[in-house]
Parts: C-alpha cells; sequence; structure tokens
C-alpha cells in the first residue's frame, strides 16, 4: 500500500508541475517574434497529440470492454436432406419374377393398395391350384374316414361333405366309403364262420361224448351178466372177452368225443377273440388313416396360404397413399430381382422434417426444442431467405458415415407457415438438400477470439 501511495504521489506532484509549466508559457503569438531556439522551447505544445492519444486510449477501452461484453452466437451447421416424417415407402418384389404390366409412371399420385406393377403369376397359380387340389382331397378323405368310423360304431354311415361338392364327387366318396366297410365286414364274417363251424363240432362231439356216456353202463352191465354166465357155462369166454372190447371201444370213442369238444370249445374261442381282434384293427385302421388324412389336410392348407400369399405378392400394390417416384422398372417382360426397390412412394400430406448430420464437436450443445434456420439449395437463402425449424429428435448414438466420420442424425421439424412459404415462392419437397444452422449457445467476442489462443497454450503447455 506505501509503494502504490508513493506511485500515485509521484503522478500528482507530476501533472502539478506540468499544470504549471503550461500556465508560464508564452501565448503563440508572443512566441513567434522569439528566437529560433527561445521559440521552440516557450511555444506550448499542441493539444491534438494529446487529443489523439486520448481518442485512441478511450477507442482501446471501448473496444475491450465490446470484445469482453459483446456476445456472438454459436452455430452449428448440419447437411442433409428432407424427408417426409412417416419415411419413404419402398417398393419391392419378394422374389425373382418377370414383368407382366406396369401401371404407374414416374409422379403419378397412387391410393394406398393400388396396383403398380403385375408380375407373371404362372408359377405361383399353378403352385397354388395344386395346393388347392391336394387339400381338397384330403379332406375328402378325412370326411370318409369320419364316416366308416361312424358306421363301425353303430351309428350308420354319415358322409359329411367339407365342401361344396358336385353330386357325382359325393356320391363316388359314398361308394368308397360303403367298399371300404364291407370289406372290414367281409373279413369279419369269415371270422365269424369259423367260429360257426366249431360251434357244430361241439355239438357233435356232446352229442357223442353223452349218447357213449349212457351206453357204457350198460355194457358193463351185460358183462357182469355174461361173467356170470360163463361161470355157469352158458356162454363161450370168447364173448365176453368180445363184450370186455366193445367196453374199452366205447370208452375210448367217449373220452375222443369229450376231447373233440374241448378243443371245438377252444376254437371257438379263439375264434371269437379273432374277430374281436380283426373289428379292433379295422377299426385302429381307419383311425389312423383319418389322422393322416387330418394332418394331410393341415399341411396342404398351410401349403395353400402360402401359395396364395405368393401369388398375391405377384402384384405389387402401393403401401400409403402418395406420389411415385424413382421408378426402375421400364420393360414389359424384364427381370426384377427379390428384394431389390424398384420403385419409392412419397407419402402425401405428411409432415416433413429434415434429416441432418451433426459431427460429434457440434452434438453436445445440440437439444431437443432449439430453433433452427435451414436452408434450401434449390432456393438460395440470399434470395429467398430461410425456413424456420425446430429440433425434433437427435439420434442417442452416433453413426458411422462413409464420407464424415461418426456422426450423430438430427431431425428437425419444419415449422415455418405454409402460406408464408408460397407467398415466397418456396415449395418443399421430399428429397430436396438443405442445410440446417443450429443454435448451441452464445459466447462473448474475445473468447471467441482468445479461443485458438488458449487451445494452443493448452496444447503447448504439456510435454507430447
Amino acid at each position: 500500500m506505501n509503494m502504490i501511495a508513493r506511485h500515485w504521489e509521484a503522478v500528482r506532484q507530476a501533472l502539478a508541475a506540468d499544470r504549471e509549466r503550461e500556465a508560464g508559457r508564452s501565448e503563440m503569438e508572443e512566441t513567434t517574434f522569439l528566437p529560433a531556439a527561445m521559440e521552440i522551447v516557450e511555444r506550448p505544445v499542441s493539444p491534438t497529440a494529446r487529443m489523439t492519444t486520448w481518442v485512441l486510449l478511450g477507442g482501446l477501452l471501448v473496444t475491450i470492454l465490446w470484445l469482453s461484453l459483446g456476445k456472438v452466437d454459436v452455430v452449428a451447421s448440419a447437411s442433409g436432406k428432407i424427408i417426409p416424417a412417416s419415411n419413404i415407402q419402398l417398393v419391392q418384389p419378394a422374389e425373382q419374377g418377370v414383368v407382366r404390366r406396369i401401371l404407374v409412371e414416374d409422379g403419378q399420385i397412387v391410393k394406398k393398395g393400388q396396383p403398380l406393377i403385375v408380375l407373371d403369376p404362372t408359377v405361383s397359380t399353378a403352385e397354388a391350384t395344386q395346393a388347392e387340389k391336394a387339400l381338397e382331397t384330403a379332406r375328402l378323405d378325412a370326411a370318409r374316414g369320419h364316416a366308416v368310423l361312424s358306421a363301425l360304431d353303430g351309428h350308420g354311415l354319415h358322409f359329411v361333405s367339407p365342401q361344396k361338392l358336385p353330386d357325382d364327387v359325393t356320391q363316388m366318396q359314398i361308394a368308397l366309403a360303403r367298399a371300404q366297410i364291407s370289406q372290414i365286414e367281409a373279413t369279419i364274417a369269415a371270422k365269424v364262420a369259423d367260429t360257426g363251424a366249431a360251434r357244430a363240432a361241439l355239438a357233435e362231439a356232446e352229442v357223442q361224448a353223452a349218447k357213449l356216456k349212457e351206453t357204457l353202463p350198460l355194457l358193463d352191465e351185460q358183462i357182469a351178466a355174461n361173467e356170470e354166465m360163463l361161470a355157469k357155462g352158458y356162454v363161450s369166454k370168447l364173448r365176453v372177452i368180445e363184450m370186455r372190447r366193445q367196453r374199452l371201444a366205447s370208452g375210448r370213442d367217449r373220452d375222443a368225443a369229450l376231447q373233440t369238444a374241448r378243443r371245438a370249445r377252444a376254437q371257438i374261442e379263439a375264434a371269437a377273440s379273432t374277430r374281436d381282434q380283426a373289428r379292433a384293427e379295422a377299426r385302429a385302421n381307419v383311425l389312423t388313416d383319418l389322422n393322416k388324412a387330418e394332418a394331410e389336410a393341415k399341411l396342404r392348407a398351410e401349403e395353400l396360404a402360402k401359395a396364395t400369399l405368393r401369388s398375391s405378392l405377384q402384384v405389387l400394390r402401393s403401401p400409403v397413399d402418395g406420389t411415385v417416384s424413382q421408378l426402375a422398372v421400364h420393360t414389359v417382360g424384364g427381370v426384377v430381382e427379390a428384394a431389390k426397390p424398384i420403385m419409392i412412394v412419397v407419402p402425401r400430406g405428411g409432415r416433413l422434417v429434415a434429416e441432418v448430420r451433426v459431427f460429434n464437436r457440434d452434438a453436445g450443445g445440440i437439444r431437443a426444442g432449439q430453433p433452427a434456420a435451414i436452408k434450401l439449395e434449390a432456393y438460395p437463402f440470399t434470395r429467398y431467405g430461410t425456413v424456420a425449424g425446430r429440433i425434433a429428435t437427435i439420434s442417442s448414438d452416433a453413426v458411422e458415415d462413409e464420407h464424415l466420420g461418426l456422426v450423430y442424425v438430427v431431425y428437425v421439424d419444419v415449422t415455418a407457415n405454409a402460406q408464408d412459404l408460397q407467398k415466397r415462392g418456396i415449395h418443399i419437397s421430399p428429397g430436396m438438400a438443405v442445410t440446417a444452422d443450429i443454435g448451441t449457445g452464445r459466447r462473448s467476442i474475445m473468447s471467441y477470439l482468445l479461443s485458438p489462443v488458449q487451445a494452443m497454450a493448452h496444447d503447448a503447455a504439456r510435454e507430447p
């Protein structure tokens, strides 16, 4: 503080001495006739130099204040193009095909679902027809299986056609069902016939066994009586032996008849089991065929749906209301490649936005809702002015651009009044190249001028 006070006192004294010296100087006219050396000493100092110095100092001070307090807009320029908010719709074939008809031309207004190009449907139509016939056959087989199964279960033959068929086709299916049932019944009847033969053999054996059973006691009595008579000498021993032989033969015949009866019963049981098994096998076969027919019908239905879809895709239709653009097919009979765009449809009446790409260095200051000035290449801004816009969205991640490197995609809504644009002769359409000037903030002029110096100082202050 003492040093500052001393300096200030020295300045004050110097100024006071200067004023005294000026007060003691002679006027300009008085020094005119003095000797040259005295004239130079006594002539008052010209105020012009001092005034110039003060003006320069004042200008410098004002300039410094202006540079420090003045602000400039920081603007990020991003290039891009105008697109519909709902995006341009690509029209492309699902598979390779041959062009049969071209129904539109560039610039034509189309409605949603309107046919644009027709491809050759020969292959797809043939596949659809084949799948439809296969589905009809499978459904008829399934319906016939249901009818046969109903008849086997004792509910009668009821054929229900899966679709409207000619009477001759229906009658043919009913005849096939009856023939199948007749074949099954014939197999079962053969098993029943085997059962009848076994029952007849059983009855005959039982009758024979019963007859012999009644005969044997009588033979025993005859043998006993003849043995008594043999003891008295009334009959010969040979007669008794013969009667005993007859008794043994009748016993063997009775045993044989009983064995035949047992065998016949076993045959009856086996035949009944075989008949039931044949009926069950026949029903199982019908069920198996029915399941196969239903599975086949399901598969054929899927194939028909696929073929029908493929056939419908041979007619390329407009996905939205809009205008045809960039038509790439002009030759009937030409070949189009699968998934290759052959035209675009620009949605009509939709909101337009500017899709621009912002460098990483500018992305940090951009936020949704910020105003932007859109410059259209087709309408020089020096003549038509800029179009007002507002930031709608900014991508959350950078994307790789072939020419610009990593950039952020920003969508700018066109907020300018349509009537105002019309008065200015501006007609905005998709595809126009644009440059969007986006205000990212404000900074002092001094900061703007010194930023290169600060960057150099920052880089120079570090050892590489």
